[in-house]
């Protein structure tokens, strides 16, 4: 089999390419380019339950009292039954989605090991391990600090057992009293004299004068009398206020040093998608001049989506160390320090469990069933002044249907500008986080086909991602994949691209389209598990995980590809197949076998048959294709084709079953959609290309690495190898050293002025290379795009026929030609080139899909 006939190439732009809606799918808002302030929103009705199908239009935000517009709206839904269940459906499917992917719950344990008092850590880090035993389930994960130090510090781990260990090694180091230059003082009795309290100052004033007559009286002073040495009233007031200030700034030094700690901690959480529940243990702290460091922490936790759960853990009953009964004034000292406690909770949307010391394990195991389930939803700030960007902004998150309940933080400080640097670091960090983020629905799926030696496969990777629309400011988004065997956990394959955004929205009341990005690799037979992460100009990013098998296709018995399924809504291998009930779906698939002999009796039976089961709505008989014989063994092309007609609408599996004398030799299964109605008629609107969507085609790549062949000296050598790489700045970089004057530096120089869209300089490079004998197909396929980047439709058609002529194989040009004589008004040329094309690729699915569609079936 010409392995070139499946390979996908985008040369055509997502925007004519947009998936309509599914049924029930709630309206969708986003905006590409913006820097947003996002907020996570938990609604529940009056049980408690989560409302699942909140719309945009229900929420109201207010920035400091001024209505904001919704620019982002989405609903991150909890994963259904067992973390196994839920990877089932999303992970190991034939279509992975991000949406419902397995997640667990992310704990982050934080120690206020300078607010606990020694001894009252005992009970809570008691609680704390029989959380980690009884409540953290196999996907969670767990992190501990014990703030500000130098206890335990263990970042995100699912090694329940080493963090147990570790909770050993957390102390409290907290006290209640300070040491001024007249003696002791509570903590609390500090402050209040700090804040003008008379009554505790003179009693304060009165213990000191006190206990140095006792001081006197018990040492036998001779001194007549033992009053003299006493301060003046006013003096002695004097000192106790200095110190009661010293006190009260020592304490303060404590708290800034832990809220400065924790806000670190936390500010680093938001590279890890998601709710992040962060149990604080403390007994509070004083709020008076802190409060700008707690807005730092409130803001960290905004920014990263983190919740804090306080667990109050001061003691309530009569302490031994008390000299002199307190009753509510002891009440009245809790109460002040939780205030701070308080203030976290309310600003991050958490519960602050007052008294937790005597219901720690209720308190942590009512934390570990919360859903998580909760909207994502964005605006965009007020614009200000540079100079007050980091200031703390009241938000107020207001949704409208009655008996709905909101939990949502209280403010936020408008994010750093955004660098490169950051958008690197942000997929870095989706790449290894321990769950699929769920910012943008990522959906793909994959095809295998016999690769081009024995040992490995052709992989083709088709995803579909639901990013915003493009603006002005904003085009692409980038994309990153990520591919290790499951065995050995090694990298076998990876690269990073782009997606064209689209130019409309794919449904009317929305803001959003789905960019398309197809890549292909080889890989030898083996389980692998594949990451794809997407991140849209705004910063949000989705990823999402699957797990495939590559079987080998070069075996001793008969073996078969993928089945592909042509699609109303894509051009070219699609990630779910979708058509109208006026349809007549095609579906084709390639046999292998070592010799003629094994394929000659094979038979090939299709149903569609309804997901849940039950009678197959289609039974059809497949085509096959005469025998063809090459170097890896003997192919045989199977073609399905199903008639829809009377068919309800619904989703649907297509069953291709290959016989071989009576014996089922396999069965391959492909989703599809059947909708009610007509298949739309072709779009004539001028298609929107990238560049680098056709320097990374299968037919470019070839031809680049046809001219590295030919290469000589080091500058040539570096420019062809940065351009096998795909990566055209260095390209020119290399050029810059190089003035050989061969026919390879002009072809390179070409690619490079086409990579950044200087197609004139680009067109005539190509000429030149041609001009001077080069006659590859490869060539005269990129020139005629250069042509038709340029607005010379007569010649990217003459172009891209010369590259038929050159290799009648080759798909792109096929499809280059045919959308082209569409958009210019000649679909009975397009049709034409399509039925050519079959006649050379009979079992093209992308050709099989544009005679569909020139057909109007």
């Amino acid at each position: 089999m010409n392995l070139q006939l499946l390979a996908p190439v985008l040369l055509v732009a997502s925007s004519s390419l947009a998936q309509p809606a599914g049924p029930g799918a709630q309206s969708r808002v986003f905006r590409s380019g913006v820097d947003l302030v996002r907020v996570d929103v938990r609604v529940t009705d009056d049980e408690g339950r989560p409302i699942p199908d909140l719309r945009a239009d229900e929420v109201q935000i207010k920035e400091e009292g001024t209505a904001r517009p919704v620019l982002l709206f989405q609903h991150v839904e909890a994963p259904r039954g067992t973390y196994a269940d839920a990877a089932q459906r999303t992970i190991a499917a034939q279509v992975s989605t991000n949406q419902g992917s397995p997640r667990g719950h992310v704990y982050v344990l934080v120690f206020d090991e300078s607010h606990i008092v020694s001894g009252r850590e005992q009970r809570a880090r008691r609680a704390a391990e029989h959380f980690l035993r009884t409540r953290v389930r196999p996907g969670d994960r767990v992190a501990l600090y014990a703030l500000p130090g130098p206890g335990p510090q263990i970042e995100f781990t699912p090694d329940v057992a080493r963090v147990v260990k570790a909770l050993t090694a957390v102390r409290g180091t907290g006290e209640e009293t300070g040491v001024g230059s007249l003696g002791t003082m509570r903590t609390y009795e500090a402050y209040e004299i700090a804040r003008g309290n008379q009554q505790i100052l003179d009693r304060q004033a009165t213990l000191v004068t006190e206990n140095r007559l006792a001081s006197d009286t018990r040492s036998g002073s001779n001194r007549p009398n033992a009053l003299a040495d006493v301060e003046d009233p006013a003096d002695l007031r004097r000192t106790l206020v200095e110190d009661a200030r010293s006190l009260v700034t020592r304490a303060d030094g404590e708290t800034r040093r832990f809220l400065v700690s924790l806000a670190d901690v936390i500010r680093t959480l938001r590279m890890v998608d998601g709710r992040k529940a962060v149990i604080l243990f403390s007994e509070g702290f004083q709020i008076d001049n802190v409060t700008r460091e707690l807005e730092d922490v409130a803001a960290a936790a905004a920014q990263s989506y983190s919740v804090v759960y306080a667990m109050d853990l001061n003691s309530r009953s009569v302490e031994a160390s008390d000299e002199t009964p307190r009753g509510g004034e002891r009440m009245t000292e809790i109460r002040d320090r939780l205030q701070s406690l308080g203030s976290l909770t309310a600003e991050t949307a958490g519960t602050l469990v007052t008294d937790a010391a005597s219901q720690l394990d209720r308190a942590l195991a009512r934390l570990a069933e919360t859903t998580e389930d909760y909207y994502l939803i964005g605006f965009a700030p007020t614009s200000h002044d540079q100079g007050d960007r980091q200031r703390y902004r009241r938000i107020q998150v207001i949704v409208t249907r009655p008996g709905a309940h909101v939990s949502a933080r209280t403010g936020y400080a408008p994010n750093p500008g955004a660098t490169p640097a950051d958008r690197r670091r942000a997929i870095d960090a989706a790449l290894v986080a321990p769950f699929s983020q769920q910012g943008l629905h990522v959906e793909y799926t994959t095809y295998t086909l016999r690769g081009s030696d024995t040992d490995t496969q052709r992989v083709i990777v088709s995803l579909a991602a639901e990013v915003p629309v493009a603006s002005a400011a904003a085009t692409t988004a980038d994309m990153v994949y990520l591919v290790r065997n499951v065995d050995t956990g090694k990298v076998v394959a990876s690269g990073n691209g782009v997606i064209p955004l689209p130019d409309a929205p794919k449904d009317t009341g929305t803001t959003v389209g789905t960019g398309l990005y197809r890549v292909q690799f080889e890989l030898p037979a083996g389980t692998y598990l594949m990451r794809a992460v997407v991140r849209e100009p705004g910063g949000l990013v989705g990823s999402a995980d699957r797990r495939f098998q590559v079987r080998a296709l070069n075996g001793p018995d008969v073996t078969t590809s993928d089945l592909i399924l042509g699609s109303a809504d894509v051009a070219g291998l699609p990630v779910r197949a979708m058509a109208y009930g006026s349809d007549v779906l095609d579906g084709v698939f390639e046999l292998y076998g070592r010799t003629a002999a094994q394929l000659e009796a094979v038979t090939v039976t299709a149903d569609l048959v309804p997901v849940g089961g039950g009678t197959p709505a289609v039974s059809v008989r497949a085509e096959l294709q005469p025998l063809k014989s090459g170097a890896g063994g003997t192919s045989r092309g199977a073609r399905v084709e199903l008639p829809l007609a009377g068919v309800m609408p619904g989703e649907y599996l297509v069953q291709a079953t290959v016989h071989d004398r009576g014996n089922t030799v396999t069965e391959l299964l492909r989703d599809v959609t059947v909708r009610a109605g007509t298949r739309p008629p072709v779009a004539t609107a001028a298609a929107r290309f990238q560049p680098l969507d056709v320097l990374r085609g299968e037919t470019i790549r070839r031809f680049i690495e046809t001219i590295q062949a030919g290469v000589n000296g080091a500058g040539l050598e570096a420019a062809a190898r940065a351009a096998v790489g795909g990566n055209w700045s260095a390209v020119d970089v290399a050029l810059r050293s190089s003035a050989s004057g061969s026919t390879e530096e002009s072809l390179l120089r070409g690619m490079a002025a086409f990579a950044r869209a200087d197609y004139g300089n680009a067109v005539a490079a190509f000429r030149a290379g041609q001009n001077a004998g080069v006659k590859d197909p490869g060539l005269s396929f990129i020139l005629g795009w250069a042509y038709a980047a340029g607005g010379d439709d007569p010649a990217a058609v003459t172009a891209w026929r010369n590259a038929i002529i050159g290799n009648a194989t080759l798909i792109p040009p096929y499809l280059a030609l045919i959308d082209t004589y569409v958009r210019l008004g000649h679909p009975e040329l397009a049709l034409q080139v399509a039925k050519t094309g079959l006649r050379a690729l009979p079992n093209s699915p992308e050709l099989l899909d544009r005679l569909a569609r020139l057909e109007g079936r």
